[in-house]
């Protein structure tokens, strides 16, 4: 009796499916599955039935790759799996078509995903009916599901040939001409399909994707605000926007880095402005697609650590964790008094600011390490602690480094407004012309002025630690310097931020 071997069928290979290189670096994949996600999202509107199914599907999967080739370590145990997948699987016998295939069989094959079966069905189709232009667009789809793309720019050409008058088929050539990255000339066919058709969002949004994926973001925004001033409602323009803001927000950056270099920190800091605007608007745009949110908070990791953390953020984190020290600062404060002396008890005090130690090393360090970057405070104000140069969390020992210079660098910053505050004390003692009472309270509103100046300043416009003032950025961000880390805003959806949280 003739046996089979069984092979895995559901085995999905990404990188086949969305044109990817498995050698591509993370920053590289991330673009890539980007310009992905715009190109599919652009021709939501013209899909319909299967291909619209296809296309919903298609969006899943590359939700679903950025996801998992994204992420390093479930890259490196993915690639082992393809590997071994590629290995075992045989390819799929070819079923040979019987006579001429009819147009709705050819569509099966590609609706089935059986491309290779549709293109050479097509031939068989186009050379029995060479005018017709429905078996020329089916055969060039079906050369395009099969990544061949210059046979299906001369099919679509074929069809337009047959029906001049038809704005999809010069859709479909320019998003083919796009593929072979012949930029020029898929403009000018979509420009052809908007002039038949004007009405079509669709061919608009196609357009603009082009325009991304030639980097001509401007172009790109200015034809979908053009669609959005006329349907505000357009969900895929919407989401289409959404994209685009967020990249241009992101490309930003390295300009706002190199004004930064060159000390230029008042123009780095209004550009950075400028960012933080762009990507609130691209969540705005997206609010109502949970596809785009998430692609943008896996995305956003280089925006949210350049804009830091805001005031309110800041200050109730100084709450959170002075409160966290504050029952073994009062256990270290308990007095005793005996024969007539009053003073502190040792014992209390030495329990006391080791409790305190114990309790900010299990929530600075330990629930930190557990829950990738994310210790007490940070977890209920919505922060994250990352390295400052690469997509990932710190390691136990940069965790364990930042928490020993932490309350360091704050008593350095306290010492430092104590002294602006005693000079300024002085200096108003001085306008006093003597050490009397005007002359103190002259002093001490000077001081008090300087001091909430100065952390009003610090705590409402300086977000990252390269666009601090010198002097006080030193101080303000001393751990962060030192450590290579920083601190970043940190949403539930983001790839470096999932999970329960773990206690022990």
């Amino acid at each position: 009796m003739e046996t089979t071997a069984t092979v895995v069928t559901d085995f999905i290979d990404y990188y086949q499916i969305l044109g990817l290189e498995p050698e591509w670096d993370t920053e590289k994949l991330r673009i890539e599955l980007r310009k992905k996600m715009a190109g599919t999202k652009a021709r939501v509107n013209a899909a319909t039935g299967k291909k619209k199914e296809e296309i919903d599907q298609l969006l899943k999967k590359i939700v679903k790759a950025t996801k998992l080739l994204t992420d390093p370590e479930a890259k490196a145990n993915y690639d082992q799996e393809l590997a071994e997948w590629n290995r075992t699987a045989t390819p799929e016998q070819q079923a040979a078509a019987a006579a001429v295939p009819t147009l709705p069989e050819l569509w099966a094959l590609i609706d089935a995903g059986r491309y290779l079966d549709a293109v050479e069905a097509g031939k068989r189709l186009i050379n029995y009916t060479p005018d017709d232009d429905k078996a020329w667009e089916a055969y060039a789809y079906a050369n395009f599901r099969w990544n061949d793309f210059a046979n299906a720019i001369y099919a679509s050409e074929q069809a337009i040939r047959c029906n001049p008058q038809n704005a999809e088929y010069y859709a479909d050539a320019g998003q083919y001409l796009a593929a072979a990255e012949r930029w020029n000339q898929a403009v000018a066919q979509l420009n052809r399909a908007i002039q038949i058709a004007p009405e079509q969002v669709s061919y608009k949004l196609t357009l603009a994707d082009i325009h991304t994926k030639c980097g001509n973001w401007g172009d790109a925004e200015a034809i979908l605000q053009g669609v959005l001033s006329q349907d505000s409602s357009n969900q895929t323009a919407r989401s289409f926007m959404a994209i685009v803001v967020g990249a241009r927000a992101e490309e930003k950056i390295s300009e706002v880095i190199s004004l930064a270099d060159e000390g230029k920190k008042k123009e780095a800091r209004k550009l950075l402005k400028e960012i933080k605007d762009d990507f609130e608007k691209a969540h705005k745009l997206a609010e109502n697609d949970p596809d785009i949110r998430d692609l943008l908070n896996s995305e956003s990791i280089n925006v949210r650590r350049a804009l830091g953390v805001n005031s309110y953020q800041r200050i109730f984190g100084l709450i959170v964790d002075s409160m966290l020290t504050l029952p073994g600062l009062l256990i270290a404060s308990i007095y005793t008094s005996y024969t007539g002396y009053t003073g502190a008890n040792a014992t209390a005090y030495f329990f006391g600011i080791l409790i305190s130690i114990l309790v900010v090393g299990y929530s600075w360090v330990y629930l930190a390490y557990k829950n990738n970057g994310q210790d007490l405070t940070k977890r209920l104000l919505g922060m994250q602690i990352v390295n400052d140069t690469e997509d990932s969390v710190p390691s136990l020992g940069k965790l364990t480094f930042r928490a020993i210079l932490k309350p360091i660098t704050l008593m350095v910053i306290y010492l430092v407004l104590a002294a602006m505050f005693f000079f300024s004390v002085l200096a108003g003692m001085g306008e006093a012309n003597g050490a009397d009472a005007t002359g103190w309270i002259i002093g001490i509103m000077i001081g008090l002025f300087i001091l909430s100046f100065r952390l009003l300043f610090d705590l409402l416009f300086i977000t990252d630690k390269d666009l601090a003032p010198t002097v006080v950025g030193a101080f303000l961000f001393l751990h962060d310097k030192l450590t290579g880390t920083t601190v970043a805003c940190s949403t539930k959806d983001d790839f470096l931020n999932f999970g329960k949280y773990h206690w022990y």
